[in-house]
């Protein structure tokens, strides 16, 4: 099994914060996004890895809409395999 990156991890705990600050299950969400609550949960605890669409959709059903942070996100999604 494959070590999650620094990028991954970062990525995963801010998710988290977000869809808890939004008071929305995994189960809300996969209702609101299509995506199985079972993948937000392994992006979120960083053994899988998000396509920057997947981050995009997951942050629209967060309604978050902060500029800044959904570009630093969506760059932590392209990059989440890098080392580092």
């Amino acid at each position: 099994m494959a070590v999650p990156t620094v990028r991954r991890r970062r990525l995963g705990s801010e998710l988290k914060r977000i869809r808890e600050s939004a008071k929305l299950t995994l189960d809300d969400v996969e209702e609101k996004t299509g995506l199985s609550a079972s993948k937000v949960s392994r992006i979120e605890g960083a053994t899988r890895g998000a396509r920057p669409s997947d981050v995009e959709l997951l942050l629209d059903a967060y309604e978050t809409w902060d500029a800044g942070l959904r570009s630093f996100l969506t760059v932590l999604a392209r990059d989440g395999a890098k080392r580092g």
